[in-house]
């Protein structure tokens, strides 16, 4: 009788092994998910210098100056945070807006270019200009067209990404460039390339690199990127090394009139910088000579000229804990990076082979 026991005890244990077995036959296994591309990692790394604990969540980087890097905060528009390059001496400053003033708050951004400070809201459209010693705001440039995305290229113009509207009611996103004489709003058409909705599909980053005089737009569900000058005409178009042609994207256009997406989209970049002739790109897919541990404790930095778009090296930066990068600048060899409620700095550094 005590054989029986036994007996259903092994049997059980055998099932469970084989049944392990079979999962594990089935399951992916690292980087068993080609996407079809590969990196060039040759000897560089990003160490880790200090970190700063933010009081608060929701900041972006605003801008830096010589000393300073300005973070502003999605949930209180006239918040600004000044630290300096060590992540030291945390400065907490607030905009100053006459209280008749009346913005979208929530929409509001603010970016620095030292020694001025802007903050821009689309949806009014509203632009505020101040200095940073002593950050008195004052509204500006009255005949500004609406936008969802504004950069500053100088102290009288700005380039926009905003929604145009053709005579068939199809709605698509531009670039404009937004000037404070004749004519205000010249309209970049063409940049922007439509693939499924014009909105969505066409969703990125733009950065501007003061150096050049050049700006890139980076798609963020397509392998592409655009390089322009500041009168938004195209200086090439170039390619991340990813197999992303096309935007994998789902979207819905509800009763409401509203659109949004009806499947999880294929994410592939989340960030694009400029310096130093460069762009740097903050990439979310794997290669196929990587392994999958390699995105699980780094985030993963594309590099490419800014001469031509040709890849250069891939820069793997280390996550100090789960968070990953929402937001980061390059200043000469220091990378600055931004995780939920920390900034990081690291020091990009090339190593001996």
């Amino acid at each position: 009788m005590m054989q029986q026991p036994f007996k259903f005890a092994l049997f059980c244990i055998a099932g469970c092994l084989a049944l392990v077995l079979i999962l594990y036959a089935f399951a992916d296994k690292p980087n068993s998910n080609m996407n079809g591309f590969t990196r060039r990692i040759p000897p560089v790394t990003a160490i880790l210098r200090n970190s700063l604990v933010l009081k608060y969540p929701a900041y972006y980087i605003a801008g830096y100056s010589n000393r300073h890097i300005y973070l502003g905060n999605y949930s209180a528009s006239l918040h600004l945070l000044a630290v300096n390059q060590n992540l030291e001496d945390a400065q907490e400053l607030t905009l100053k807006i006459s209280p008749e003033e009346r913005y979208a708050w929530k929409l509001a951004r603010v970016m620095v270019d030292s020694p001025a400070v802007y903050m821009a809201e689309g949806n009014s459209p509203a632009l505020y200009r101040g200095k940073l010693d002593d950050l008195i705001m004052t509204r500006f440039l009255p005949q500004s067209c609406f936008f969802n995305m504004l950069q500053n290229i100088s102290t009288t113009s700005f380039i926009s990404r905003s929604i145009h509207i053709d005579s068939l009611g199809n709605r698509q996103n531009i670039l404009a460039k937004v000037k404070t004489d004749t004519p205000y709003v010249k309209l970049g058409e063409g940049i922007i390339t439509k693939q499924v909705d014009g909105i969505f599909c066409t969703d990125g980053t733009l950065d501007y690199d003061k150096q050049t005089g050049k700006l890139v737009y980076l798609y963020h569900y397509r392998n592409e990127f655009v390089t322009l000058d500041t009168n938004l005409h195209t200086i090439y178009t170039g390619h991340t090394l990813d197999t992303n042609a096309r935007a994998k994207i789902q979207v819905a256009n509800m009763s409401t009139g509203i659109s949004k997406f009806s499947a999880p989209p294929t994410y592939v970049n989340s960030r694009g910088r400029i310096a130093d002739n460069r762009i740097y790109i903050l990439s979310s897919l794997l290669a196929d000579n990587e392994d999958r541990k390699a995105r699980q404790h780094n985030e993963i930095i594309d590099v490419f000229s800014l001469d031509n778009g040709k890849y250069i090296y891939t820069l793997y930066i280390p996550l100090k804990g789960e968070d990953r990068i929402t937001d980061f600048i390059i200043k000469g060899d220091q990378l600055f990076a931004l995780h939920d409620q920390t900034l990081n700095v690291y020091s990009i550094q090339f190593l001996l082979q």
